[in-house]
C-alpha cells in the first residue's frame, strides 16, 4: 500500500529535504565507486598515449580474434539462456502450483546453491566432469560409451557450469510473476471445454511471458560477463570477453585495450537495460499490473487465433496431442522438479564429501575418511587470514551498504519525486552490469587515491555491489508491509520516531536480516573487484582459492566449501527463528493497537505468545 502524492507545495517543500537526505549517503557512495570510476574507464578508451584518437575502439573492431571473442561470448550467453529457461519453466511453474509452504521448503533447496559460492560449484563441476569423474564412470559403467567422454576444458564444461549456476535466477524471475496469474481463468477455460494442458497454452503460457522475457533478460546479461566458470570450465583458447578483459589488464597490461573492450561491453549492457526498464521498474511502478481482458494478456502481449480453415484441420491433432499432454503432465513435472534439485544441490553433495576424504589427491569418491583437511585447513596461516580478511570487508560492507540502502528505497516507496524510477534503476544497476567492468573501473579509480589493495578498498566496493540486493529485497519487504499498524499507532500518539522503532524496524527484521545476508554474500564470493584491487596483505579468500584452483586443485576447497555451507544452513536456521518472533511481534503490535495502548519498547517481552 503506497501513500498518495502529496498535493500541497508547502507539503512538498518540508518533504523534499527529508528525500534527500534518505538517498543522499547511496548517491555518494555510486558517484564515489561506481559512476566515476565507469565515466573514467569510458573516457580511457578514447585516448592512447595521452592523444584523443578512436584508434583503440577501431582496432578492435577490425581484429578478428576480438569478434570471434564476441561471437563466443554471446553464443555463450544465448544458449545458457536457453537451456535455463528450458529447465527452469517447468520447475517454476511445478513451485508455482504448491501450497506455500511446500513451495517454500523447495525454494529454500533452490536458494541455498545459488549462495555457495560461484568458486566452489565450478571446483564441484571439475570433480565431477573430469575423465575418471563421477559422471564419466557412471558412462562407462552403464556402457554409454567405451572411453571416458570429455567433458572438462571445453564449452561443454563451460554450458553445464553456467546452467548450473543460472538455473536458481531463471526460477526466481518465473515464479513471481507465474504465482500472480489468477488460477480462476485456467478452471474458466477448462469450463469452456478445454483440458489442462489446453487451458495452460492458451491461458497461462501467454500469461507467464513477461517473467520469461524478464528471466532470460536477467541471465543473458550477466551471462555476457562472467569470468569464472567459462575460465576453469572452460578450454584455453575459448575466451570470452570477461577474460578477455581480465588478461589485457593483468598479464598484458594494456589499459588502453581493456578499457574500450570493456566500454563496447557495457554499451551493450546499457543499450539491453534501458530498453527494458519498464519491466525491471515493476517492483515500484505506480500503475497496477494490467489485467488480462479479451485477448491482450500479460504487459500487452497478443495472443493470435489460427485462421479458422488451418485451425479446423489441425483441430483433431491438437485435440488428441493435448489429451496426451494433459496425462503426461504430472510425471514430466515431477521429473523436471526432481532432475533440477539434483542438478542444483548434486555439487555440494560432492564438496561435502570431498572435505573429508583422506587421499593425498583430488579423487571421487575418495577411498577413505578422515579430517586431515580440516586439520590442514585450520592449520595454514594463509587460508586464515585470507578467510579473516573476507569475513571482516564483507561484514563491514554489508552493514555499510544496508545502512546507506535501506533509507533509499523508504524513499522510493514512500515518497513521490521526480527521478525517482532513474534512481532505482541506478541502485540496482550494479546487478546486470558485468562485475569485470566494474572491477577494472574500481582499479583505475582507486589507485591513484592509494587504496587499491587496501581493507578501505574491498569495502567501498563489496558495499557498491552489495546495495542492489539491499534496495530489491528492502523495496519488496516496504511494498508487503501492512501500513495500517503505523496508522494505528500513529492515531494512539505515537511520535514518527516511537513508530519506526516499535513498528516498523521490529516487524522488517526479517527483510534486515535476508538483506545482510545478500549483501554479505555478494562482496564475500566475489571473485573479479578481487583480481584487480588485491595486494599482498590484501588477499580474500575466493583469490586464495582461486589460486589453489588452477594450481593444486586440493580438498582443502572442499573444505571451505563445506563450512560455507554450514555457515549458510545456520544462517537460514537463524532466519527462519526470526520469522518465527516476526509472527509473535506482529501478533502482539496488533493487540496491543486494538487494545487502544500504543506499543511500547520492550513490552512485548513480558508478554506471553
Amino acid at each position: 500500500m503506497e501513500t498518495a502524492a502529496p498535493s500541497n507545495p508547502r507539503r512538498i517543500r518540508a518533504i523534499a529535504p527529508v528525500i534527500v537526505w534518505m538517498v543522499l549517503p547511496a548517491l555518494v557512495i555510486f558517484g564515489a565507486v561506481y559512476l566515476v570510476p565507469l565515466a573514467k574507464l569510458v573516457a580511457a578508451s578514447f585516448f592512447r598515449d595521452g592523444a584523443l584518437t578512436l584508434s583503440n575502439h577501431l582496432d578492435l573492431i577490425g581484429s578478428a580474434s576480438f569478434r570471434d571473442i564476441v561471437l563466443r561470448t554471446f553464443k555463450m550467453a544465448v544458449v545458457v539462456t536457453f537451456f535455463t529457461l528450458l529447465l527452469g519453466y517447468p520447475a517454476a511453474y511445478f513451485l508455482s502450483r504448491l501450497a506455500p509452504r511446500r513451495a517454500a521448503l523447495l525454494l529454500l533447496l533452490v536458494t541455498v546453491p545459488y549462495l555457495t559460492s560461484i568458486l566452489i560449484r565450478s571446483y564441484a563441476w571439475i570433480v565431477l566432469l573430469g575423465p575418471t569423474g563421477l559422471i564419466n564412470r557412471s558412462l562407462l559403467w552403464v556402457g554409454i560409451v567405451d572411453e571416458p567422454v570429455r567433458l572438462m576444458f571445453n564449452m561443454t564444461g563451460a554450458y553445464i557450469g553456467m546452467v548450473q549456476i543460472q538455473l536458481p535466477l531463471m526460477i526466481f524471475a518465473l515464479y513471481a510473476p507465474m504465482q500472480r496469474i489468477d488460477r480462476t481463468l485456467l478452471n474458466a477455460a477448462q469450463s469452456l471445454g478445454g483440458n489442462r494442458a489446453s487451458a495452460f497454452f492458451q491461458v497461462f503460457l501467454p500469461l507467464s511471458l513477461p517473467g520469461v522475457l524478464g528471466g532470460s533478460t536477467l541471465v543473458f546479461l550477466s551471462s555476457l560477463g562472467f569470468y569464472v566458470t567459462p575460465a576453469l570450465l572452460g578450454g584455453t583458447g575459448d575466451y570470452m570477453i570477461a577474460q578477455a578483459i581480465q588478461v589485457r589488464v593483468s598479464n598484458l597490461a594494456d589499459y588502453d585495450a581493456a578499457s574500450a573492450q570493456g566500454t563496447l561491453l557495457l554499451l551493450v549492457v546499457v543499450l539491453a537495460f534501458v530498453l527494458l526498464r519498464r519491466r525491471l521498474t515493476d517492483g515500484i511502478s505506480e500503475s497496477a499490473a494490467p489485467a488480462a481482458t479479451g485477448q491482450r494478456v500479460g504487459n500487452g502481449l497478443r495472443t493470435e487465433r489460427m485462421p479458422e480453415a488451418v485451425a479446423q484441420r489441425l483441430h483433431p491433432f491438437f485435440r488428441a496431442l493435448s489429451e496426451v499432454l494433459t496425462w503426461l503432465r504430472l510425471p514430466a513435472l515431477y521429473l523436471a522438479m526432481a532432475f533440477c534439485l539434483l542438478y542444483l544441490v548434486a555439487p555440494m553433495v560432492v564438496v561435502v564429501v570431498l572435505a573429508f576424504s583422506d587421499a593425498a589427491y583430488l579423487t571421487f569418491p575418495p577411498p577413505d575418511y578422515s579430517l586431515r583437511w580440516f586439520r590442514a585447513f585450520f592449520s595454514d596461516q594463509r587460508w586464515l587470514s585470507a578467510l579473516w580478511f573476507s569475513t571482516l570487508c564483507a561484514g563491514l560492507a554489508a552493514v555499510l551498504s544496508t545502512l546507506i540502502a535501506a533509507p533509499a528505497a523508504f524513499a522510493l516507496v514512500r515518497r513521490r519525486f521526480p527521478g525517482r524510477l532513474t534512481l532505482y534503476l541506478l541502485l540496482i544497476s550494479p546487478l546486470v552490469v558485468p562485475r569485470i567492468i566494474i572491477g577494472v573501473a574500481v582499479l583505475f579509480a582507486f589507485v591513484p587515491l592509494g587504496i587499491s589493495g587496501t581493507p578501505i578498498g574491498f569495502i567501498l566496493a563489496y558495499a557498491l555491489v552489495g546495495v542492489p540486493f539491499v534496495v530489491v529485497l528492502f523495496v519488496t519487504g516496504l511494498r508487503r508491509f501492512d501500513r495500517d499498524l503505523e496508522m494505528a499507532a500513529a492515531g494512539l500518539g505515537a511520535t514518527p520516531a516511537r513508530v519506526l522503532s516499535t513498528v516498523t524496524l521490529p516487524l522488517l527484521v526479517p527483510t534486515i536480516v535476508s538483506a545482510l545476508l545478500f549483501a554479505f554474500i555478494a562482496g564475500f564470493d566475489d571473485v573479479e573487484l578481487g583480481l584487480f584491487i588485491s595486494g599482498p596483505n590484501a588477499t580474500p579468500l575466493p583469490i586464495r582459492m582461486l589460486e589453489n584452483i588452477r594450481l593444486e586443485i586440493s580438498p582443502q576447497i572442499a573444505v571451505v566449501g563445506t563450512l560455507l555451507f554450514a555457515a549458510l544452513i545456520g544462517v537460514f536456521g537463524l532466519h527462519l527463528g526470526v520469522s518465527r518472533l516476526r509472527g509473535l511481534r506482529r501478533r502482539f503490535a496488533k493487540k496491543m493497537i486494538l487494545s487502544g495502548t500504543p506499543p511500547r519498547p520492550g513490552a512485548e517481552r513480558g508478554a506471553k505468545p
